[in-house]
């Protein structure tokens, strides 16, 4: 260890930009290697290579509906006062002349119908049935091919795979799919510092950060709760076992500061302090194989700093798009954002009639105020913030995005 990786008792003497910080974690963020799954286990994964229909859907053509298969030609002139008599022939047959069929949607067509008669256009009378209305070629029929054809990409391998993706793949009778592997990660709470004593059960940096993983579709191969000595927290970074490792306090500048010491002897600190509020404390490195973020204990740092580092991680190794997952909008700005020239600043904001309103300041207001927060917005390191009528870019978050 030597004496630059320690700033307890000193401050930065220099933070790195949030591009620097990018960078790094995107030249360390390989995407992992693919596992087969079950199809039906694929919801949330992301594919290690596109996926094309091995057949046409449907491959026969079918009924779309229920109703009785017939020729359409036959059926012209058909009216409820000039009714055709139709003989009723069991399902699974060739057609006959003047012949219907029972028919259910999904069923594959019999030979020689082109159409599907309602049953409303229909009476039965005995074991024959009385066609009251002409139907034309093709009602009621989907064709083969008519939704895919044998060959058509179906997904290019860059996004997570929803619920009808993978219902679509087995109706195409596709059962196992090749998978990027989740991301292990392993979570580190090293707790609040000494002189602040929490009552048991108010952590809140475990909550938060087993939520965020999975969301980045991440798998928590352990926590590791109250590792607050440097040498607790090395043993706890390098033991083998997880892709990545997630660090949450003890980062910043204060004596029982141990985490990025403990990183340093165990692995490499390759940064530590970052041009960005809240989270300035934030670090990233290096134990054997696995790349380790350092997080703030703060609970709205560490969900700020996740989401601009720790996640782009877990995103890049699982195989997804490293960009923030929130859905964004473009809003005008109703009160003035304040920020600081060389510092990218995370400001929660809330949406009112349409437009952005800050919530508090950048580094105040904690849990709460992401938890009144619509969304937020990332104010660039080269502005002091944003002025009323301005136009942003808003993060907005799941569940605030209708």
């Amino acid at each position: 260890m030597t004496r630059r990786h320690d700033v307890r008792l000193q401050g930065f003497s220099a933070l790195a930009s949030v591009e620097q910080a990018m960078a790094w974690l995107d030249a360390e963020g390989a995407r992992l290697p693919a596992e087969t799954i079950a199809s039906s286990d694929a919801p949330g994964r992301v594919l290690d290579a596109p996926i094309h229909a091995p057949a046409d859907l449907p491959d026969v053509d079918r009924a779309a509906e229920d109703g009785y298969a017939v020729r359409s030609r036959e059926t012209i002139g058909a009216a409820a006062y000039n009714p055709l008599f139709f003989t009723l022939q069991e399902s699974g047959t060739p057609l006959g002349p003047a012949t219907a069929t029972l028919a259910s949607a999904g069923a594959p067509l019999p030979r020689g119908a082109d159409a599907i008669l309602p049953f409303s256009a229909a009476s039965v009378e005995g074991e024959g049935l009385e066609i009251l209305a002409a139907v034309a070629e093709g009602a009621g029929v989907e064709h083969r091919a008519g939704e895919l054809r044998a060959g058509a990409s179906l997904f290019d391998g860059t996004r997570a795979l929803r619920a009808q993706d993978v219902a679509l793949l087995a109706a195409l009778g596709v059962e196992r799919v090749q998978a990027v592997r989740r991301p292990r990660v392993r979570l580190v709470i090293a707790g609040p510092k000494r002189s602040v004593e929490l009552p048991p059960g108010r952590d809140a940096d475990g909550p938060l950060l087993r939520a965020l993983v999975a969301r980045d579709g991440g798998a928590i191969e352990s926590v590791v709760v109250g590792a607050n000595e440097r040498g607790a927290i090395a043993q706890a970074i390098a033991a083998p076992g997880a892709d990545m490792i997630v660090v949450a306090g003890r980062t910043g500048t204060g004596l029982d500061d141990e985490a990025p010491l403990a990183l340093a002897e165990v692995g490499e600190l390759a940064i530590h302090g970052i041009a960005v509020r809240p989270g300035g404390s934030t670090g990233m490195g290096r134990a054997g194989t696995a790349p380790v973020v350092l997080l703030p204990g703060d609970p709205l740092a560490c969900l700020c700093a996740y989401e601009l580092f720790a996640g782009r991680l877990v995103r890049r190794l699982g195989g997804r798009d490293p960009r923030l997952p929130h859905a964004v909008r473009d809003a005008e700005v109703g009160r003035k954002i304040v920020s600081a020239v060389g510092f990218v600043d995370v400001c929660r904001v809330r949406l009112v009639d349409g437009r952005v309103e800050p919530i508090g300041s950048v580094e105040e207001g904690g849990l709460a105020s992401a938890v009144r927060a619509d969304g937020f917005v990332v104010v660039p390191s080269s502005l002091e913030g944003h002025a009323p009528g301005a136009r942003v870019r808003v993060h907005v978050y799941a569940e605030s995005a209708g």
